[in-house]
């Protein structure tokens, strides 16, 4: 920059010298144009290499899901499969993790909470299908520890990071009718309760970085989002009580995919 400036300097006197000011003008409005060494870019104020602190991480999760309700029978009776049949539907998810260890891999604590939703149609005294229905809500709520092996992408921009994760579970259910309302058992049941749970999933992101730097770079410059991750993920949800008897079996073994904003 310096060697710019005296140069520059150097021309604007030999111009002024042999031209008079209009030269020295145009000599300035040339040297203004004259693009800036790439060390000293900067973008919205920072400089190329700035990155903003990494503490965080969101993850929007989206998978197939079934309850195993039936799985308390052993096959002797299948009742949810008999009214909400064997397909599976949407799981949402939302989940936050604080990311306390780094550099090492990432190592994070987090929580999450979803929504399911699955309804049937009701069967008269006759076992003819009726036009009422049931619906069947699931708001499952977790505690996770989790591990990403993130080392490959700090040191050599690899862009596929690999991830583990366990945790506990708490699974809200509700069945009401076709009316809105929650019915009762004639035994002394209700149509609602929880059940407690543990989980354990593998997933592998690819992160999105490497498709377009320069935005990614002003995402995290402008919006703080340090990366952003494609994944998918493997996990076996066992939500059966934990050993309790008498609870409504809403587990399941599935795939989740989704969106991991990192920041």
């Amino acid at each position: 920059m310096t060697a710019f400036r005296s140069r520059s300097a150097r021309v604007r006197s030999r111009l002024r010298s042999a031209f008079g000011p209009g030269a020295l003008l145009a000599t300035m409005l040339v040297a203004a144009a004259w693009p800036a060494p790439a060390q000293a870019q900067v973008v919205e104020g920072r400089p190329s290499s700035y990155r903003s602190p990494q503490h965080f991480a969101i993850e929007l999760r989206f998978g197939p899901y079934r309850p195993d309700i039936d799985s308390e029978f052993g096959g002797a009776r299948t009742p949810h499969k008999d009214f909400f049949g064997a397909k599976r539907r949407l799981m949402s998810q939302i989940e936050f993790d604080y990311q306390f260890l780094r550099h090492v891999g990432s190592a994070a604590i987090g929580v999450g909470a979803g929504y399911f939703s699955q309804s049937g149609n009701n069967r008269s005294a006759g076992g003819e299908v009726t036009e009422d229905w049931s619906t069947l809500r699931l708001i499952p709520l977790s505690v996770s520890a989790v591990y990403r092996f993130d080392l490959l992408f700090e040191r050599f921009k690899f862009p596929l990071v690999p991830y583990g994760k366990v945790g506990l579970d708490y699974v809200i259910w509700t069945i009401t009718n076709g009316n809105g309302d929650v019915p009762d058992d004639p035994v002394g049941g209700r149509g609602q309760g929880g059940t407690a749970g543990w989980h354990a999933a593998v997933g592998l992101s690819l992160v999105l970085d490497f498709l377009d730097p320069i935005s990614a770079h002003q995402f995290d410059i402008e919006m703080g989002v340090n990366h952003t991750h494609l994944f998918v993920e493997l996990g076996h949800w066992d939500v059966s009580g934990l050993g309790m008897s008498n609870k409504l079996r809403v587990g399941d073994t599935t795939w989740v995919g989704g969106l991991l904003f990192e920041f």
